[in-house]
Protein backbone atom coordinates (compact mmCIF):
# COMPACT_ATOMS: atom_id res chain seq x y z
CA UNK A 1 0.00 0.00 0.00
CA UNK A 2 1.56 3.33 -1.01
CA UNK A 3 1.66 6.31 1.33
CA UNK A 4 -1.25 8.19 -0.21
CA UNK A 5 -3.56 5.17 -0.13
CA UNK A 6 -2.55 4.39 3.45
CA UNK A 7 -3.22 7.98 4.51
CA UNK A 8 -6.65 7.93 2.93
CA UNK A 9 -7.51 4.62 4.58
CA UNK A 10 -6.33 5.84 7.96
CA UNK A 11 -8.40 9.01 7.66
CA UNK A 12 -11.51 7.02 6.81
CA UNK A 13 -11.04 4.71 9.78
CA UNK A 14 -10.45 7.68 12.06
CA UNK A 15 -13.66 9.29 10.93
CA UNK A 16 -15.55 6.06 11.36
CA UNK A 17 -14.50 5.80 15.00
CA UNK A 18 -15.97 9.17 15.89
CA UNK A 19 -19.57 9.98 16.77
CA UNK A 20 -19.24 13.67 15.81
CA UNK A 21 -19.26 15.01 12.26
CA UNK A 22 -19.10 18.56 10.97
CA UNK A 23 -22.32 20.04 9.62
CA UNK A 24 -23.08 23.63 8.64
CA UNK A 25 -24.04 25.69 11.66
CA UNK A 26 -27.27 26.81 9.98
CA UNK A 27 -28.40 23.32 8.93
CA UNK A 28 -31.73 22.33 10.44
CA UNK A 29 -31.67 18.94 12.22
CA UNK A 30 -33.47 16.16 10.39
CA UNK A 31 -36.72 14.86 11.91
CA UNK A 32 -35.57 12.24 14.41
CA UNK A 33 -38.45 9.86 13.78
CA UNK A 34 -38.48 9.84 9.96
CA UNK A 35 -36.25 7.14 8.43
CA UNK A 36 -33.26 8.51 6.51
CA UNK A 37 -30.21 6.74 5.07
CA UNK A 38 -26.87 7.52 6.72
CA UNK A 39 -24.61 8.53 3.80
CA UNK A 40 -21.29 8.76 5.68
CA UNK A 41 -18.64 7.10 3.47
CA UNK A 42 -17.91 4.08 5.67
CA UNK A 43 -21.55 3.14 6.25
CA UNK A 44 -22.16 0.99 3.17
CA UNK A 45 -19.48 -1.55 4.12
CA UNK A 46 -20.58 -1.74 7.74
CA UNK A 47 -24.25 -1.91 6.79
CA UNK A 48 -23.54 -4.80 4.42
CA UNK A 49 -21.92 -6.64 7.33
CA UNK A 50 -24.77 -6.04 9.76
CA UNK A 51 -27.33 -7.12 7.15
CA UNK A 52 -25.44 -10.38 6.71
CA UNK A 53 -25.25 -10.82 10.49
CA UNK A 54 -28.99 -10.33 10.84
CA UNK A 55 -30.99 -11.58 7.87
CA UNK A 56 -32.30 -15.08 8.36
CA UNK A 57 -30.12 -15.73 11.40
CA UNK A 58 -31.04 -17.17 14.76
CA UNK A 59 -31.10 -14.30 17.23
CA UNK A 60 -31.22 -14.48 21.00
CA UNK A 61 -30.30 -10.85 21.73
CA UNK A 62 -30.48 -7.95 19.27
CA UNK A 63 -28.22 -4.97 19.96
CA UNK A 64 -29.39 -1.83 18.12
CA UNK A 65 -27.34 1.35 18.08
CA UNK A 66 -24.49 3.42 16.68
CA UNK A 67 -20.69 3.24 17.06
CA UNK A 68 -20.91 2.54 20.79
CA UNK A 69 -22.88 -0.60 19.96
CA UNK A 70 -20.76 -1.42 16.90
CA UNK A 71 -17.62 -1.32 19.04
CA UNK A 72 -18.72 -4.30 21.08
CA UNK A 73 -16.91 -6.02 18.21
CA UNK A 74 -13.76 -3.90 18.62
CA UNK A 75 -12.89 -2.58 22.09
CA UNK A 76 -15.44 -4.95 23.62
CA UNK A 77 -14.65 -7.91 21.35
CA UNK A 78 -13.29 -10.26 24.01
CA UNK A 79 -16.40 -9.77 26.14
CA UNK A 80 -18.65 -9.99 23.10
CA UNK A 81 -17.23 -13.35 22.06
CA UNK A 82 -17.17 -14.80 25.57
CA UNK A 83 -20.48 -13.51 26.93
CA UNK A 84 -22.85 -12.64 24.08
CA UNK A 85 -21.98 -14.78 21.08
CA UNK A 86 -23.04 -17.90 23.06
CA UNK A 87 -26.39 -16.15 23.60
CA UNK A 88 -26.71 -15.79 19.79
CA UNK A 89 -26.34 -12.02 19.98
CA UNK A 90 -26.64 -9.98 16.77
CA UNK A 91 -24.91 -6.60 16.56
CA UNK A 92 -27.03 -4.11 14.58
CA UNK A 93 -24.84 -1.10 15.39
CA UNK A 94 -23.50 1.29 12.73
CA UNK A 95 -21.07 4.11 13.45
CA UNK A 96 -22.53 7.57 12.92
CA UNK A 97 -26.18 6.53 12.96
CA UNK A 98 -28.74 8.89 14.41
CA UNK A 99 -32.23 7.77 15.33
CA UNK A 100 -33.51 8.42 11.80
CA UNK A 101 -30.70 6.30 10.34
CA UNK A 102 -31.49 3.40 12.67
CA UNK A 103 -35.12 3.59 11.62
CA UNK A 104 -34.05 3.43 7.97
CA UNK A 105 -32.02 0.27 8.59
CA UNK A 106 -34.89 -1.30 10.51
CA UNK A 107 -37.24 -0.64 7.61
CA UNK A 108 -34.76 -1.75 4.97
CA UNK A 109 -34.05 -5.10 6.63
CA UNK A 110 -37.44 -5.64 8.18
CA UNK A 111 -35.36 -6.96 11.11
CA UNK A 112 -35.84 -10.30 9.40
CA UNK A 113 -34.07 -12.58 11.82
CA UNK A 114 -34.99 -16.27 11.75
CA UNK A 115 -35.94 -16.35 15.44
CA UNK A 116 -37.28 -13.46 17.49
CA UNK A 117 -34.82 -12.30 20.15
CA UNK A 118 -35.56 -12.74 23.82
CA UNK A 119 -34.15 -9.24 24.38
CA UNK A 120 -33.47 -6.11 22.33
CA UNK A 121 -30.88 -3.70 23.70
CA UNK A 122 -31.20 -0.18 22.32
CA UNK A 123 -28.68 2.64 22.77
CA UNK A 124 -29.46 5.65 20.58
CA UNK A 125 -29.22 9.43 20.61
CA UNK A 126 -25.47 10.05 20.86
CA UNK A 127 -25.19 11.17 17.24
CA UNK A 128 -28.33 13.28 17.48
CA UNK A 129 -26.41 15.25 20.09
CA UNK A 130 -23.06 15.25 18.32
CA UNK A 131 -23.98 15.76 14.69
CA UNK A 132 -26.31 18.63 15.47
CA UNK A 133 -23.99 20.08 18.16
CA UNK A 134 -26.85 20.01 20.66
CA UNK A 135 -29.18 22.00 18.41
CA UNK A 136 -31.79 19.25 18.28
CA UNK A 137 -34.00 19.68 21.35
CA UNK A 138 -33.89 16.82 23.84
CA UNK A 139 -37.61 16.25 23.31
CA UNK A 140 -36.97 15.65 19.62
CA UNK A 141 -34.16 13.17 20.22
CA UNK A 142 -36.34 11.27 22.69
CA UNK A 143 -39.12 11.27 20.10
CA UNK A 144 -36.77 9.43 17.75
CA UNK A 145 -35.60 6.99 20.42
CA UNK A 146 -39.18 6.26 21.39
CA UNK A 147 -40.09 5.60 17.75
CA UNK A 148 -37.31 3.02 17.48
CA UNK A 149 -38.44 1.40 20.73
CA UNK A 150 -42.09 1.26 19.66
CA UNK A 151 -41.17 -0.33 16.34
CA UNK A 152 -38.96 -2.93 18.01
CA UNK A 153 -41.73 -3.85 20.44
CA UNK A 154 -44.24 -4.09 17.60
CA UNK A 155 -41.91 -6.16 15.41
CA UNK A 156 -41.13 -8.57 18.26
CA UNK A 157 -44.27 -8.85 20.43
CA UNK A 158 -42.76 -11.40 22.83
CA UNK A 159 -39.41 -9.63 23.24
CA UNK A 160 -38.30 -7.56 26.20
CA UNK A 161 -36.59 -4.24 25.48
CA UNK A 162 -33.65 -2.90 27.48
CA UNK A 163 -33.55 0.81 26.68
CA UNK A 164 -30.19 2.30 27.57
CA UNK A 165 -29.84 5.84 28.79
CA UNK A 166 -27.41 7.78 26.62
CA UNK A 167 -23.85 7.33 27.88
CA UNK A 168 -21.84 10.41 28.98
CA UNK A 169 -21.02 12.87 26.24
CA UNK A 170 -17.66 14.43 26.99
CA UNK A 171 -15.54 14.57 30.16
CA UNK A 172 -16.80 17.98 31.31
CA UNK A 173 -20.01 17.61 33.35
CA UNK A 174 -20.82 21.29 32.79
CA UNK A 175 -20.48 21.29 28.99
CA UNK A 176 -23.61 22.07 26.91
CA UNK A 177 -23.52 18.71 25.13
CA UNK A 178 -23.27 16.79 28.42
CA UNK A 179 -26.21 18.78 29.76
CA UNK A 180 -28.17 17.92 26.62
CA UNK A 181 -27.35 14.22 27.09
CA UNK A 182 -28.52 14.37 30.70
CA UNK A 183 -31.70 16.16 29.66
CA UNK A 184 -32.42 13.38 27.16
CA UNK A 185 -31.95 10.79 29.90
CA UNK A 186 -34.33 12.59 32.25
CA UNK A 187 -36.98 12.40 29.55
CA UNK A 188 -36.20 8.76 28.76
CA UNK A 189 -36.86 7.86 32.39
CA UNK A 190 -40.39 9.22 32.01
CA UNK A 191 -41.27 7.00 29.06
CA UNK A 192 -43.94 4.39 29.64
CA UNK A 193 -43.43 1.48 27.28
CA UNK A 194 -44.56 -2.13 27.65
CA UNK A 195 -41.99 -4.87 28.24
CA UNK A 196 -39.28 -2.26 28.70
CA UNK A 197 -36.54 -1.72 31.26
CA UNK A 198 -34.70 1.61 31.29
CA UNK A 199 -31.06 0.98 32.14
CA UNK A 200 -28.25 3.41 32.95
CA UNK A 201 -24.59 2.51 33.33
CA UNK A 202 -23.49 6.10 33.81
CA UNK A 203 -22.94 5.66 37.54
CA UNK A 204 -20.28 3.09 36.71
CA UNK A 205 -18.64 5.30 34.09
CA UNK A 206 -18.54 8.56 36.07
CA UNK A 207 -17.11 9.74 39.36
CA UNK A 208 -19.50 11.42 41.84
CA UNK A 209 -18.48 14.83 40.44
CA UNK A 210 -19.53 13.78 36.94
CA UNK A 211 -16.04 13.43 35.45
CA UNK A 212 -14.89 10.25 33.72
CA UNK A 213 -13.73 7.32 35.84
CA UNK A 214 -10.20 6.21 35.03
CA UNK A 215 -9.90 3.95 32.00
CA UNK A 216 -13.56 3.87 30.98
CA UNK A 217 -13.33 5.96 27.79
CA UNK A 218 -10.90 5.94 24.88
CA UNK A 219 -11.99 9.46 23.86
CA UNK A 220 -14.77 11.89 24.76
CA UNK A 221 -17.59 9.42 24.07
CA UNK A 222 -16.40 5.89 23.11
CA UNK A 223 -15.83 3.15 25.66
CA UNK A 224 -12.73 1.10 26.38
CA UNK A 225 -12.84 -2.61 27.19
CA UNK A 226 -13.23 -1.57 30.83
CA UNK A 227 -16.27 0.50 29.85
CA UNK A 228 -17.78 -2.45 28.01
CA UNK A 229 -17.18 -4.59 31.10
CA UNK A 230 -19.30 -2.10 33.08
CA UNK A 231 -22.03 -2.37 30.46
CA UNK A 232 -21.87 -6.16 30.49
CA UNK A 233 -22.02 -6.23 34.30
CA UNK A 234 -25.25 -4.22 34.17
CA UNK A 235 -26.80 -6.30 31.40
CA UNK A 236 -26.10 -9.84 32.55
CA UNK A 237 -28.45 -9.88 35.57
CA UNK A 238 -31.28 -8.67 33.32
CA UNK A 239 -30.50 -11.17 30.58
CA UNK A 240 -30.44 -14.03 33.10
CA UNK A 241 -33.76 -12.95 34.64
CA UNK A 242 -32.22 -11.81 37.90
CA UNK A 243 -32.82 -8.10 37.38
Amino acid sequence: MNASVFSAAFLLLSLASSAVYAVPSDEVPDPPDVPKLNTQPWVSARYKAVRENLLGKECGILFVGDSITECWEREGSALWKRLFVPMKAVNFGVSGDRTDSMLWRMEDTGLAVRTSPRYCILLAGTNNIGLWKGRQPAEQTVKGIREIAVRLLKRFPETRLILMEVTPYGPDPDSPLRRRQEEINRLLRRLELPRTTILSINGSLLKPDGTFREGMFKDHVHLTEKGYQAWADALLPLLSGEG
